[in-house]
């Protein structure tokens, strides 16, 4: 931040020397390093100070809906607790320029396309402690891999919707991050041409289910932006089999289901994505979502 502290230093305005005593005094270390954990605490003391001022709740016509706040790695989560209840996550991040972008020219041409001016630093450290690690930051590329998704078949993204409720209804599967799936699509998308998405579900979830079979068969999960970077490095042996063990069977069973009688078939995969095949289909779709249940079903009928 050194150079952000010296343009600030010769800018006149009173709300710019606030800024930089702000980052002198509580934000940067004795190099000039913005530090992760001290803009994370600055940033939730200004959540809370905000919630306090309204004491924790909102008063919409009358009706009061009391307010959670809590934080988890880099997001600040709202939990609105009433008639309805849901949650929002915000997550900062530090914008930077296009010209201070690092990636590969492979990488690159994706994010030229997007058309975007500039990519995010987010304030989450590396979990193993480092030299470097409090002052590190996780890049991020979400617009331009929204761009990515944005146009293609809608089976795409209900290929992606149907793997993370599969994941969702697993308990060996928490170590499936919904990152890892969004990532295989990324590099499908890469590789496929556009028409690939326009095949039937029956015909994309058993490949995308193959790939990651695969992936987690030979430990590796290649980070889209970094090729060299393999996502999965945060992962045990012991947690890679689990997973394994759990996905291996999926992409044949699948593919039984597809080539079973229609009227059949939705009852087998719905079978797949429960938690024990063996059980009935009234007690598969209690554990199953009807979102989930309607995907699944829609699946089959293409």
């Amino acid at each position: 931040m050194t150079r952000v502290l010296e343009l600030l230093e010769d800018d006149p305005r009173e709300d710019h020397q606030r800024i930089r005593k702000l980052l002198q005094l509580q934000l940067v270390d004795s190099q000039n390093y913005l530090v992760v954990d001290k803009l994370r605490s600055w940033l939730q003391s200004l959540f809370s100070q905000a919630l306090n001022r309204i004491a924790d709740r909102l008063e919409v016509d009358g009706v009061v809906t009391l307010i959670k706040y809590r934080t988890c790695g880099p997001a600040h989560t709202i939990y609105v607790d009433g008639e309805l209840e849901y949650s929002v996550d915000f997550v900062p991040a530090i914008r930077l320029g296009a010209e201070q972008n690092v990636l590969l020219a492979d990488q690159l041409i994706y994010f030229e396309r997007a058309n975007l001016s500039f990519w995010d630093a987010i304030p989450k450290p590396l979990k193993t402690q480092t030299q470097t690690s409090s002052i590190s930051f996780r890049s991020s590329f979400y617009l331009a891999e929204r761009a990515m998704l944005m146009g293609k078949h809608e089976n795409c993204r209900d290929a992606i919707k149907l793997m993370k409720k599969f994941r969702d209804v697993r308990t060996n599967l928490s170590n499936l991050k919904s990152y890892y799936i969004k990532t295989l699509f990324l590099w499908k998308l890469s590789d496929e041409p556009a028409s690939y998405w326009q095949k039937p579900l029956t015909s994309i979830l058993p490949e995308m289910f193959d790939n990651l079979v695969e992936c987690l068969r030979l430990g590796t999960l290649p980070f889209f932006w970094d090729p060299e970077l393999n996502m999965f490095d945060v992962l045990t042996r012991d947690q890679l089999l689990e997973m394994y063990q759990c996905v291996r069977k999926i992409p044949s069973a699948l593919r039984e289901a597809e080539v079973r009688q229609k009227h059949y078939s939705g009852l087998y995969v719905l079978r797949v994505f429960s938690h024990k095949q063996e059980r009935s289909l009234h007690r598969c779709s209690k554990r199953i979502s009807k979102q989930t249940r309607n995907g699944i079903l829609r699946l089959t009928k293409e």
